[in-house]
């Protein structure tokens, strides 16, 4: 019951500790994840303080007010949700598809990729050096996650939204609801492939 409100709730804490056996394709997931999640909540806390100066990521605005936006079309929430009598809607729950719930994690994963890149090559002539810097942290540990996780192994995946530049205050304030979007997301992805790394629902 704890895990499905965890999930359900999206809760910003800690990931799940697994008991996979070291050197397992479901540990080296998780450190991954874990990594970037670190990765991730430093660079939001960071942009979310009281800071000043013109290259601050949440410079104009308070980014706390704003709320999160998670990737379009994502079910990750719903379709990684451990195998329990109750669901997030209170109904039966079905029994946990581990394929399904990989294939909407990566699906995640290659949103925030490609949006955060494009957010950085827009960032690029106006040499915005620490916003490209912390962007970029959070842009390597996808892609280490991605490379070096069996479990998210390249398949078809669904189509890409392309993320659009319009205005520089714009962008930032879009930017702040998607990083905060992404962390939430990101603590969902931790506690789905600890979930999975237990292996429990297999039994």
């Amino acid at each position: 019951m704890m895990m499905v409100a965890l999930l359900c709730g999206g809760a910003l804490a800690t990931p799940l500790r697994t008991t996979a056996p070291p050197g397992t394709s479901a540990e080296i997931c998780t450190i991954h994840a874990k990594s970037l999640l670190v990765s991730l909540k430093s660079v939001v806390e960071a942009a979310l303080e009281e800071r000043r100066g013109s290259d601050d990521l949440f410079h104009g605005f308070n980014c706390t007010e704003l709320p999160a936006t998670v990737a379009p079309g994502s079910q990750t929430v719903s379709v990684c949700q451990p195998s329990q009598h109750v669901t997030c809607s209170g109904k039966s729950s079905s029994t946990f598809r581990e394929p399904e719930c990989l294939k909407h994690i990566r699906g995640d994963l290659q949103y925030y990729h490609v949006m955060l890149k494009t957010y950085v090559k827009s960032l690029a002539s106006k040499q915005k050096s620490q916003s490209i810097a912390e962007l970029t942290s959070i842009t390597d540990s996808i892609q280490t996650l991605q490379e070096n996780c069996p479990l998210l192994a390249k398949s078809e995946e669904r189509p890409i939204t392309a993320w659009e530049s319009t205005t520089p205050f714009d962008d930032r304030m879009d930017l702040c609801k998607q990083l905060k979007g992404f962390h939430i997301r990101a603590v969902t992805i931790n506690r789905a492939l600890g979930y999975i790394s237990v292996g429990e629902y297999k039994k």
